[in-house]
């Protein structure tokens, strides 16, 4: 990894053995056998719980928190960095968003260390389509605070750069960087791919010079993030917390809205809305001036957007052939061939390209690409070359490239289900094709000996499904009415509003409420409406045989679940499975409290089957059960029965995910049946 960029006087690393203790325990919170590793395109993040003496010398509260260690990769650069240091634009943008950003603690030059913001990634709780009203609102209030950030409270821009209200000169920069920077300086690799696919060498100069494109209007201008996305939103109740600062700059600010709602995937009528939320809230904290000519130029910036994202659209779709594990097989190919097809596609109005290729065309280009002096032999010799500290921390992630993480975070890798425009395809993250093999052996360890062992089953989903096609629809009306006719929507948090999910819903106001009448309600509504479902729930493929066979081999088994436990009973008795499960029933209580992602009925179903958790499997199908699992230390196996449940528990990290039960099944040397 090439070093660190030259710090300013400021901010010199502080001195002292307070300081030289912060270093030490702080390298020992980086290397903690009990780290998460969350890798984005720039950084390497390991997350891990907080020490009580480090939090103690940071001044920050011990225990509860969990800290976020950053470490910056060495990447093709593709989109302009105006500031080195991610510390300076925290320092200062936090004095202002103070609840939207996270904090630096240290910055050690080649890392730094950063408070972890609590809650769900947006792309986990809504992978793709609309977010709806409220959370749209939410982030033009974001956009308008941060556009209060004074220019004087931020790290000085570098020489030369566009002044205030100078938006020709800054959009021209931008093109500048784009032609220079990411096309011509990776053109000496990509030529003849970029060729092959129709991206002719003049392409981003052409696009400068359209003589149909009138000259921006002067505006004001602000911070801008430049990356809001949903991979960079963290959403905690009625709050959202936007990360990964490193790309910030100070500019013209339609340029952040127009990246925000490319990158966002939003439809048409959703950019249309999401630009009137924006003003309104611009304009309503006194940013109008920045508001003005933007029916004349949001387009151009969108075109932009567009246009420049081509580049490192199909050099990523490229580079992560290079980086996987073995040869790229047939399905590999497909799906980089339809990444640079939708590139093409969104770039081909705005840099008039000719002719958009085909599927067959671009992989044609990419397997001549692969093969050739800079696809895989490029690639290889550059690891060769890098130094072994810095491929041991990407070779922990895995050696996949983690782009495609990053994509089907943001919601842009667009993990689909055979639509009819491109292949489909299972998005399997970085290291866990590996990951998958190690977690399905350990429990294949464990239903060696099933005797010894314990299987927490979620109910809807692994089970059977409760609400299939549509059928929640009256429990949701009835729920909602109640909301409504309560006031109760104020404590109900952003994303739970769009997702309209009772048990989030539930969740916030028994939090907010806790053993109220209106908690007492809720709940009512919503136990007889999974009673009524479960009379005629269909069973999931091959629960019932695994449920029997693991009984039948002496195995603990126990239902941990948000729904009633009464739903659950009714539908085991109805399928003679009470036996099977006796007492072990573990669901929402009528105060509706501790709910998963919380851990307390996973370790009231271990404490009652007499079972350590290192002695058990959660089978489950949400984030939700993933993190109540990881809180209880229960291994954790994902049911997925389509690409969309897939690609949330992907993005959170589970490492095992089946999409039937068969192959859980097998490993007790079962059969799989039909599940009833």
């Amino acid at each position: 990894m090439s070093s660190p960029p030259p710090r300013s006087p400021h901010e010199a690393p502080k001195r002292g053995r307070r300081e030289s203790l912060i270093r030490r325990l702080a390298d020992s919170h980086k290397e903690s056998p009990d780290r998460e590793v969350v890798a984005g395109y720039h950084n390497i993040n390991y997350v891990m719980p907080l020490g009580w003496r480090l939090a103690l010398l940071l001044g920050t509260m011990p225990f509860r928190a969990r800290v976020k260690c950053r470490q910056p990769r060495d990447v093709v650069q593709v989109v302009p960095r105006i500031w080195q240091s991610e510390t300076e634009v925290l320092a200062a943008v936090n004095r202002e968003l103070k609840r939207e950003v996270p904090r630096c603690y240290r910055d050690f030059g080649d890392w730094s260390l950063h408070s972890y913001r609590a809650g769900q990634v947006l792309s986990s709780v809504r992978v793709e389509g609309g977010i709806g009203d409220p959370m749209m609102r939410a982030f033009a209030k974001f956009f308008a605070k941060t556009a209060g950030v004074g220019k004087d409270k931020l790290p000085p821009t570098p020489a030369g750069w566009p002044e205030t209200g100078q938006s020709q000169a800054f959009f021209d920069w931008l093109i500048g960087f784009t032609e220079s920077r990411v096309h011509q300086r990776n053109r000496w690799r990509f030529q003849e791919l970029f060729e092959a696919v129709g991206i002719r060498a003049d392409v981003m100069t052409s696009f400068r010079d359209d003589p149909r494109r009138p000259p921006l209007t002067p505006r004001p201008f602000c911070l801008l993030h430049t990356d809001v996305h949903r991979g960079n939103v963290v959403v905690d109740r009625k709050r959202i917390a936007v990360i990964d600062w490193e790309l910030a700059m100070y500019g013209d600010p339609l340029h952040d809205l127009a990246t925000h709602l490319v990158r966002m995937e939003y439809e048409k009528e959703e950019q249309l809305r999401m630009t009137e939320l924006w003003t309104e809230e611009m304009v309503s904290a006194g940013h109008q001036k920045m508001t003005e000519g933007l029916d004349a130029d949001l387009p151009a910036y969108l075109d932009f957007e567009y246009a420049q994202s081509v580049f490192p659209d199909v050099m990523r779709a490229a580079l992560d052939l290079c980086e996987l594990p073995g040869e790229p097989d047939d399905e590999e190919f497909a799906w980089a061939s339809w990444r640079v097809c939708r590139a093409l596609r969104r770039a081909a109005e705005p840099l008039k390209l000719k002719k958009v290729p085909d599927g067959a065309r671009a992989e044609h280009a990419l397997r001549a690409w692969y093969a050739g002096p800079y696809g895989r032999a490029q690639e290889e010799a550059r690891r060769a070359a890098q130094p072994a500290r810095d491929r041991g921390a990407l070779d922990e992630w895995g050696a996949v490239a983690d782009e495609t993480y990053q994509e089907a975070c943001a919601g842009t890798a667009e993990v689909r289900d055979g639509a009819a425009d491109g292949p489909a395809r299972q998005v399997v993250l970085p290291a866990q094709a590996g990951a998958l093999t190690r977690e399905l052996d350990e429990v294949r360890e464990l239903f060696a000996d099933p005797e010894g062992g314990c299987v927490l089953f979620d109910f809807d989903g692994p089970i059977c499904r409760l609400f299939p096609h549509g059928a929640s629809r009256r429990v949701a009306d009835d729920f909602w009415r109640l909301v409504g006719e309560g006031g109760l929507l104020d404590m109900i948090d952003l994303a739970d509003r769009y997702s309209k999910d009772p048990y989030d819903v539930l969740r916030d106001v028994a939090q907010e409420r806790p053993g109220s009448e209106a908690v007492a309600a809720l709940e009512d509504v919503l136990t007889r409406g999974e009673v009524r479902a479960a009379q005629h729930a269909p069973a999931t493929d091959g629960a019932h045989d695994l449920i029997r066979e693991l009984s039948r081999r002496g195995c603990r088994i126990a239902v941990v679940t948000n729904n009633s436990p009464r739903a659950v009973e009714s539908y085991l008795h109805r399928h003679g499975l009470s036996e099977a499960f006796g007492p072990h029933v573990y669901g929402r209580g009528p105060d509706a409290d501790q709910l998963k992602p919380d851990p307390d009925m996973l370790l009231r179903a271990l404490a009652g089957l007499g079972a350590e958790p290192g002695d058990a499997v959660m089978i489950g199908d949400t984030v939700s059960d993933l993190v109540a699992a990881r809180e209880a230390k229960v291994r954790f196996v994902g049911y997925a029965r389509d690409d969309r449940k897939v690609a949330p528990l992907r993005a959170a990290g589970a490492e095992a995910v089946v999409r039937e039960l068969a192959p859980l099944l097998a490993l007790l040397g079962g059969v799989s049946g039909s599940g009833a």
